[in-house]
């Protein structure tokens, strides 16, 4: 694409960046639009949009049309995850939030593991249809979320009050927990949005956030290339980028099936950010590209744990409205590392022909994370309780 476009490497993370413009400024009237409307419709009509804006990234033909089509992109999607997230702590209580957070962040380094070979197969079609291999993968990538888009708005239950589909001791014990597990959170339903996204806890968190999203998205958007420079051609590097992401998979399918233990979760999510960093900086000191790799792997296991572990530390803490707004606005205020993290990379690639300096800078961001988390571990522990007493009914056979 760079090629063909006479793109540069500033263009590129430029153009990488501003995914975020239209990403934060809708994130929090999005999550508050699943608050309201329900996860159902406005799940579907952000899936059907993305679907069809990725579609479109396939006919960019200047740096103009790449910016315009990046920010829709952004826009189109903006809403998705912290509204997963808020519809999360709508069903699971936090005995179980944990390992189903786990579980539903499993699919980032999947999508990685599965797009990366599937990207490089992709493009091998060049030529095809009149399309270039790197317009195939834009048609690739998107075509499928606009057929997703339909289960959706079919499969979706907004809250349990509508779980038609459990039987009603069933369902009442989940209403009763939910019920429970909300009016256990020190900043409850009553909290307004505003004083909600103001408090120091908030803020906080949203500075946290911003280092794994500046490390995860820096490291996702240049994966290829930093692999790309140790000799490996266009198959090659489609399948030797996929492996961190299958290292951090297997993490991520180890943090949800496996208990807690004793640390809190906002402990956990600290020496994660700690790993990634310390994975990061070993990568930028190392030439080689087994060892490199391997740091990679461990940066891209931290990276993934720690974002499953950090969004239990919200999701504990805030409930209701201002629930909602505090989880959208952590999502909107952290991705600004999303734009940071490849204009970063881009930037010290040009100046120095090196992604050493790259690496370091988002292994900085994740340092600031892993001090953040580490703040709140009398919080998560404090919060982390029991929520109702009763028992959960026996499910149906």
């Amino acid at each position: 694409m760079n090629k063909d476009l006479g793109f540069s490497a500033s263009v590129f993370g430029f153009g990488g960046s501003l995914f975020f413009a239209g990403y934060l400024l809708l994130q929090i009237p999005g999550t508050l639009a699943i608050n309201r409307f329900g996860a159902r419709r406005v799940m579907m009509v952000m899936t059907l949009t993305w679907g069809i804006v990725a579609t479109g990234m396939a006919f960019v033909w200047n740096e103009s049309s790449f910016y315009a089509m990046r920010a829709l992109l952004g826009a189109a999607e903006s809403a998705f995850f912290p509204g997963a997230i808020f519809y999360i702590s709508l069903w699971f209580p936090a005995a179980y939030r944990t390992r189903m957070m786990a579980f539903f962040l499993l699919a980032n380094p999947l999508s990685a593991v599965i797009g990366f070979p599937l990207s490089a197969a992709l493009i091998q079609l060049q030529g095809v249809l009149g399309l270039t291999g790197w317009q195939w993968v834009f048609i690739g990538e998107g075509l499928p979320a606009v057929a997703l888009a339909a289960l959706a708005l079919k499969h979706l239950t907004d809250v349990p009050q509508k779980a038609d589909w459990l039987a009603p001791e069933e369902r009442q014990w989940l209403i009763n927990t939910m019920a429970a597990d909300m009016a256990s959170r020190p900043h409850g339903s009553a909290r307004g949005i505003s004083r909600a996204i103001f408090s120091r806890s908030a803020i906080a968190l949203a500075v946290g956030y911003f280092g794994i999203i500046m490390g995860i998205y820096g490291l996702n958007l240049w994966l290829p290339q930093l692999v790309r420079q140790f000799g490996f051609s266009i198959a090659q590097t489609g399948l030797v980028a996929a492996l961190p992401y299958v290292a951090a998979s297997v993490a991520m399918l180890i943090a949800g099936l496996r208990h807690p233990g004793k640390r809190t979760m906002a402990e956990q999510a600290a020496i994660a950010a700690l790993v990634a960093c310390i994975g990061l900086v070993a990568s930028a000191l190392n030439q080689t590209a087994a060892v490199s790799l391997i740091a990679l792997s461990v940066a891209a296991m931290g990276l993934y744990f720690a974002l499953s572990a950090f969004w239990t530390i919200p999701t504990t803490m805030f409930a209701g409205t201002g629930g909602a707004a505090v989880i959208g606005f952590v999502s909107s205020m952290g991705h600004v590392g999303g734009f940071a993290g490849p204009l970063l990379m881009g930037l010290f690639r040009d100046l120095y022909n090196s992604f050493a300096f790259g690496l370091c800078g988002l292994a900085l961001g994740l340092l600031i994370t892993a001090w953040v988390a580490w703040t709140f571990r009398g919080s998560s522990a404090r919060h982390l309780v029991p929520t109702v007493a009763a028992t959960a009914p026996a499910p149906r056979s």
